[in-house]
């Protein structure tokens, strides 16, 4: 019942964001718009997305060297658009279990410990966005209630789990959280397991030798990200200064955090055309344009070559959810 409940509240919020992403939108001004796209920007960002995911998987091949260091970039990359793709049809993000499944496959490390690094690589990902955001926050139009509620929220949710796992570090902590008694014994366990994890992937970046190499592929998974974003942009016919470029990056990947459907169905495309509307007055039909072309070359790659490699891996979904839920 509780999942159920869950799904209907991802549900709402999902339709919530598609409601007011399509209200008082003219469709046929919105196809002419589609139909105007610049295929060949459109299919130069899918390239370089495709990129990115490269320099991820390398980036993930230092992570884990510690742990396995005979684990090859193309099993790394495989795993990471199966984790893509489990996160486009899945919900609750179980991507992130399939990826962790698809990464221990045929290697020496073990699932529990390819999960942490996956985690490890999500606060990775969620401390660079938190320093891109802190700079550009004097560019940002924080008097927007939304928007300043999207930024508080993503600022605080991430320092105080940051602020968690440091305090964690430093005492008894699995009886600390057992001795969270308003907590069920069941939902202990699982925080138990998941900072395990967190930890074990964080003992394996102290023990790297290649911490250059995961900041440089890092920054290159980022310049690969701007320059997907300057040509989707362009695509649609919506030409922005390198700064408002960089600043729409930023905002697209504080909302693809918000909970949704898998995708981040209704909440990316309302809050990309909502961020577009009001940084850069562009026009409502433009702004949406840009979303849903914007959402399909990050989601189109994924479901096609991640269902190919998860085809291939010979991985059940089934068998995966019932230990992940």
């Amino acid at each position: 019942m509780g999942k159920v409940l869950k799904i209907v509240f991802l549900l709402f919020i999902s339709l919530i964001g598609l409601y007011f992403a399509f209200y008082n939108i003219d469709f046929i001004e919105l196809l002419n718009h589609i139909l105007k796209v610049d295929l060949f920007q459109f299919s130069y960002a899918i390239i370089i997305l495709l990129l990115a995911c490269i320099f991820r998987a390398k980036r993930l091949q230092y992570i884990v060297s510690p742990l396995d260091n005979n684990i090859s970039l193309h099993h790394l990359f495989s795993s990471t658009m199966i984790g893509y793709f489990g996160n486009g049809i899945l919900f609750f993000r179980l991507g992130e279990v399939l990826k962790a499944y698809s990464i221990s496959q045929n290697n020496r490390i073990t699932t529990s410990e390819s999960f942490g690094v996956i985690m490890l690589e999500r606060i990775i990902d969620a401390l660079t966005v938190l320093v891109f955001l802190l700079f550009f926050l004097p560019w940002l139009p924080t008097d927007n209630k939304t928007i300043r509620y999207w930024i508080i929220a993503f600022v605080a949710v991430t320092l105080l789990f940051i602020f968690f796992i440091i305090i964690l570090r430093f005492i008894n902590w699995k009886k600390f959280i057992s001795s969270m008694s308003f907590i069920s014994h069941p939902i202990r366990n699982i925080i138990i397991s998941i900072v395990d994890k967190i930890f074990n992937g964080i003992d394996a970046i102290i023990k790297t030798k290649h911490a250059l190499g995961i900041v440089i592929s890092t920054i290159l998974i980022w310049i690969c990200y701007f320059l997907m974003t300057i040509w989707l942009l362009e695509a649609c016919e919506i030409y922005l200064t390198l700064s408002g470029n960089f600043i729409v990056l930023l905002m697209g990947a504080i909302i693809i955090a918000v909970p949704a459907l898998p995708g981040g169905l209704g909440t990316y495309e309302a809050g990309i055309t909502f961020t577009l509307m009001l940084l850069f007055f562009v026009t409502k039909d433009e702004a949406l344009t840009y979303a849903i072309v914007s959402h399909a070359s990050n989601y189109m790659p994924y479901l096609i070559i991640g269902s190919i490699y998860f085809i291939n891996s010979g991985l059940q979904i089934s068998e995966i959810k019932k230990e992940a839920l």
